[in-house]
């Protein structure tokens, strides 16, 4: 949350309602942003079982602010200094043109050289957001709100959405553990539109660190990879490494520690009464990337490679975007096949019930063949890759979007119910502040601010 809404008072009021520099009134006042009631456009149903209800992201974000500044105009931000994508100026009244997202194999040497520049800055330059290091019903007041970097704030975002479920230990509920898992992120129908969020949220937080309203995220295209292997393992892009999965010394990111990684799994956790979220301040260790030295021999001789642009070309046939039940076990869909899930010769996940083997796919196998800090989810983001990753991941969901697309399609597209928590389509995506939903994401780019230099053909 904002570091000026932590506050001991502000945290028992639940209002985060700043008033922003150089205004009087709380978001700004008229014209610009008003405090008041957040809404809670949240799904219960059937897929909540017993132990999310202590989870803090339910509701989200009331559990710990239930007035928020809403908007007018084309302001966005949590107090209302920002203009919401595709705006600028002083009254966030000039739309832009679209901004160009590169490959970034096609980059010159000065706009590599940014690139490692730009991420190493925000690497180092304090956010002005802070991270919760006790549960909310174990926070005492501001003093359990760390400090963290503009790019581990990014990190461990992601990893607060993908964690399981870990209730306070006072909760005292008998927990199993398929009943803790709680992903607000992947194994869903709101996969692509809560990273198209997350991917534009951290290019605007590089281009504001380093003062560059026109820099663009690039992108990796590893469907068009030589030889299927790693093109970007590069001290040139995101560093080369040794037979260890160690970073090389000359690498721009080989000093980089890893936050939110490594930790027990939630059952052998809770058995100890384990009841603290990751602690950011705590260096984990250094990035590791063996590209396409996964074990073979349990997930696959697919995992040697990056996914084929034939594949590729596979899930972009599918005109439906998902099916049910929206999660990691949808038949026949889109999503399900961008996000992995699915088999890129059948687009089945089960038949009969058994699952296909060999049905870590796309975006999925990419995270396995890199083999290091990408290959676990949660704290993946720790890696740069990660972003030219998603930043490619997006790519495919536009081409999908604009191959498929129609009225009809993008306002019913996504389901309004029957998803997994925080996945329907009017939800909120946790744990973005403030909020907004999944339909907002569900649009072509040009609506958001920004192309891409090429389709996937």
């Amino acid at each position: 949350f904002p570091r000026v809404c932590t506050s001991d008072d502000l945290l028992e009021s639940k209002v985060c309602c700043p008033i922003p520099v150089n205004f009087t009134q709380p978001c700004g006042g008229p014209g610009r942003g008003r405090c008041a009631d957040t809404p809670d456009p949240t799904v219960e149903g059937d897929v909540w079982k017993n132990a999310y209800r202590f989870d803090d992201r339910r509701h989200w974000p009331t559990v710990f602010f239930n007035r928020t500044c809403a908007c007018e105009g084309n302001f966005s931000g949590y107090d209302y200094t920002r203009c919401i994508w595709g705006y600028r100026g002083a009254n966030c009244d000039i739309k832009q043109r679209p901004a160009v997202r590169r490959n970034i194999r096609d980059l010159s040497a000065e706009e590599k050289i940014k690139f490692q520049r730009y991420f190493n800055r925000a690497k180092n330059t304090t956010s002005d957001f802070v991270y919760a290091l006790e549960f909310k019903d174990n926070i005492r007041g501001s003093e359990d709100f760390a400090n963290i970097s503009v790019y581990d704030f990014f990190v461990a975002t992601h990893y607060y959405a993908s964690r399981d479920t870990m209730p306070p230990f006072i909760a005292g509920n008998d927990i199993w553990k398929l009943d803790c898992f709680l992903d607000f992120a992947h194994e869903g129908v709101g996969f692509p539109t809560w990273h198209r969020a997350y991917v534009l949220e951290i290019e605007r937080a590089l281009q504001e660190v380093n003062n560059d309203p026109d820099w663009t995220l690039p992108y990796w295209d590893w469907s068009a990879a030589a030889k299927n292997q790693c093109d970007i393992c590069t001290n040139e892009y995101v560093g080369s490494n040794d037979e260890n999965g160690s970073l090389d010394s000359e690498s721009a990111f080989t000093s980089w520690g890893t936050i939110c990684a490594h930790l027990q799994p939630f059952d052998v956790a809770t058995h100890r009464n384990h009841t603290k979220p990751c602690d950011v301040t705590k260096v984990l260790g250094k990035l590791k990337r063996n590209p396409g030295k996964a074990d073979t021999n349990s997930l696959g001789q697919s995992m040697a490679r990056l996914p084929l642009a034939t594949e590729v070309d596979f899930a972009l046939r599918f005109s439906v975007y998902d099916t049910p039940p929206y999660n990691r076990r949808s038949n026949c869909s889109f999503r399900n096949l961008l996000e992995g899930f699915a088999d890129t010769s059948t687009g089945k996940t089960n038949v009969n019930g058994i699952r296909v083997p060999g049905s870590h796919t796309v975006h999925n196998q990419v995270h396995i063949y890199l083999n290091g800090t990408m290959s676990s989810v949660p704290s993946a983001a720790n890696d740069p890759t990660f972003f030219l990753h998603h930043c490619n991941v997006d790519r495919l969901l536009e081409t999908w979007i604009r191959r498929h697309w129609n009225n009809d399609s993008m306002n019913s597209t996504l389901p309004e119910t029957g998803a997994s928590p925080g996945q329907n389509r009017h939800e909120h995506i946790v744990p973005f502040f403030p909020p907004f939903s999944h339909a907002r994401m569900f649009k072509l780019s040009t609506e958001l601010g920004y192309d891409y230099q090429q389709l996937h053909k």
